[in-house]
C-alpha cells in the first residue's frame, strides 16, 4: 500500500519531545537518507480507524522508529507513543503520541525499544507483532524486531553483546538483551498475532495505528508499519543483499 501526496500528513495528537541521550549521543560521520516511496505492511491485530504516526519527510534530517509504548485507561489501550530517532544523530529523538483516552489518568506503560544504552547504535524497527485479549478486541502486548544500519545504508542483523561481570570483571555470557523486545499485560494470555515485517532492506518510519470506533477511551486494535529504504545521499536506494 502506498500513500499519495495528499495523505502524507502525519496524524499525531501530541509531539513531545526532542531529547538528547547524553554520553550516548552521536552525530554519525556518514550521512544517510531515506529514499523511495513509503510502503505499508499488513496489520498485526485487527483493522479499525487509522492514524498515521511518524515524522514527516524532511530534506534536512530523516527519522525512523526505534520503539513503541502503550498506556491504558479503564482497561482500554488508548494512548500510544511511537519513539523515533534521527538516522544520522542518536542524540535527536522525538516521542510522537496518539491520545484517545479523553485526557484522563492512565496506567503504567508497556514499552519496547532498541535503546542506545542496551543495543548497537542506529538500530531501527523492521517488524512488529501485537498480543490481543481473549476477545481479540484490545492490544495487550507489543513486540518488535529490528536491524542495525551500517554506514553504507545496508541493514545488518543485531549482534550478540556481552558485558563485564561486576564481581569478576570478566565477560559474562547470555547477558545481552533479547533481540526481540517484548512487553505485555496479564490479560495478553499469549494471544500473539502474526508478525508484520517491512520489505527487505527497509526500516519503519511511521506506525499506522488502528483504533476501535466510538467514544473515548478508544482501544488500540492493531498496528501496521510504514517503511522506507535507506541510501547514501545522491545515490538512491541501497539494493537489499
Amino acid at each position: 500500500m502506498k500513500w499519495n501526496n495528499m495523505s502524507r500528513v502525519v496524524v499525531v495528537m501530541t509531539v513531545c519531545c526532542l531529547t538528547t541521550t547524553g554520553a550516548f549521543a552521536e552525530r554519525y560521520g556518514q550521512e544517510l537518507r531515506l529514499t523511495g516511496s513509503a510502503e505499508t505492511t499488513k496489520i498485526s491485530g485487527f483493522a479499525g480507524s487509522k492514524s498515521r504516526v511518524g515524522v514527516p519527510d524532511s530534506q534536512a534530517d530523516d527519522y525512523a522508529v526505534f520503539g513503541m509504548s502503550s498506556e491504558e485507561r479503564r482497561d482500554h489501550p488508548c494512548y500510544v507513543t511511537i519513539r523515533t530517532e534521527n538516522i544520522n544523530d542518536s542524540g535527536k529523538k522525538l516521542d510522537l503520541k496518539k491520545d484517545l483516552c479523553g485526557k484522563r489518568e492512565k496506567s503504567r506503560a508497556i514499552e519496547v525499544e532498541y535503546s542506545d544504552a542496551k543495543y548497537e547504535k542506529r538500530v531501527f524497527v523492521t517488524g512488529t507483532s501485537v498480543c490481543m485479549n481473549n476477545n481479540n478486541t484490545r492490544v495487550k502486548g507489543i513486540r518488535i524486531r529490528g536491524k542495525e544500519l551500517a554506514d553504507d545504508g545496508k541493514l545488518i542483523d543485531l549482534k550478540k553483546q556481552t558485558v563485564p561481570d561486576k564481581k569478576s570483571g570478566f565477560s559474562a555470557h547470555n547477558t545481552s538483551p533479547t533481540s526481540i523486545p517484548t512487553d505485555d499485560r496479564a490479560n495478553c494470555n499469549n494471544n500473539w498475532k502474526k508478525w508484520v515485517v517491512c520489505p527487505s532492506g527497509e526500516i519503519a518510519t511511521a506506525a499506522i495505528l488502528h483504533f476501535e470506533a466510538g467514544k473515548e477511551p478508544r482501544s488500540l486494535t492493531g498496528i501496521a508499519l510504514e517503511c522506507r529504504r535507506v541510501g547514501l545521499p545522491g545515490t538512491g536506494a541501497v539494493r537489499a543483499q
